[in-house]
């Protein structure tokens, strides 16, 4: 079976762990600036996104909240509902600035 993937640049805001009577998971918010035209949302849209452990402890050290160019899975999540999961991220390093002369 084929899974779905993309590629995203994610502004990511932070992201919490849990394990909570044998259950595991993280959770990963990421924001954008709203649509203008949505009067449902009031500034950032957040977004919520999942990974594993180790992709978690790999994010240890950023500052946060910073982009991340990130590769994605989509399937499954909890209650059958559809999700979106985080498999990579790698930092998107600002543009180099001019030196003054």
């Amino acid at each position: 079976m084929q899974r779905m993937t993309a590629q995203a640049v994610l502004n990511i805001e932070g992201a919490s762990r849990f394990d909570f009577d044998g259950i595991q998971g993280v959770k990963v918010f990421a924001s954008q600036v709203a649509d203008p035209h949505n009067l449902n949302v009031i500034g950032r849209e957040i977004i919520e996104f999942s990974c594993d452990f180790a992709l978690f402890e790999s994010m240890r050290g950023y500052g946060f909240p910073m982009e991340f160019k990130c590769d994605l899975e989509f399937g499954r999540a909890s209650k059958g509902k559809a999700g979106t999961k985080i498999v990579s991220v790698q930092p998107v390093k600002p543009a180099a600035q001019p030196k003054a002369a």
